[in-house]
């Protein structure tokens, strides 16, 4: 009790849960560890999510999907079955998908700021766009049980093209819907 009294003495209410969150209270911390859980819990959910909606839209934009470009390589080099190269396309591609939401969640738990949160979002956008043809080409490479050949990895895509879109689309789903859920949450919390 001796913390409570001297947070109550020193200051307001939320100086006081500030100062116990400090020192270690455990019935303040787990509530705020129980929320920042259930967000990076979401983010991830989101990225599943958005994976999933990155895929539907991209034959909007008159591209073959990113899974059936996977699948058919998987196929073609690596002598995989129709079924187990869809499978497969389809849990990389969702793990990459959950990754990037993983992180934009840690980015919504990093900071309140919007403008940091939008600057995030069109940068990671940009790099994944950048890093998308390589990393493609390689993930095809070693499913395919193939040595990872440098030579022939395509070039970086540099253009803001639909595929930048479909990036900017990804993260900006996930990171609104973070950043409102941690503002309700925190208004909550607040109370």
């Amino acid at each position: 009790m001796p913390v409570i009294r001297n947070a109550i003495s020193e200051g307001t209410l939320r100086d006081k849960t500030q100062r116990l969150r400090v020192e270690g209270s455990t019935s303040l911390n787990k509530p705020l560890q129980r929320s920042l859980a259930q967000l990076l819990c979401m983010a991830c959910l989101l990225g599943a999510v958005m994976g999933v909606v990155f895929i539907v839209i991209q034959p909007l934009f008159g591209m073959a999907t990113l899974t059936s470009r996977h699948a058919a390589a998987y196929q073609q080099l690596g002598n995989w079955s129709s079924v187990a190269a869809v499978s497969i396309a389809w849990t990389a591609h969702l793990a990459v998908s959950v990754f990037y939401g993983f992180l934009s969640g840690v980015v919504i738990l990093s900071t309140a700021r919007l403008a940091l949160v939008a600057l995030f979002t069109l940068v990671f956008s940009w790099l994944t766009t950048i890093i998308a043809p390589p990393a493609n080409a390689m993930i095809v490479q070693l499913v395919s049980f193939q040595h990872i050949k440098v030579n022939q990895l395509p070039g970086f895509n540099f253009s803001l093209d639909v595929k930048f879109v479909l990036h900017l689309v990804f993260f900006a789903a996930i990171s609104a819907a973070l950043y409102v859920y941690k503002k309700r949450v925190n208004r909550l919390n607040d109370q």
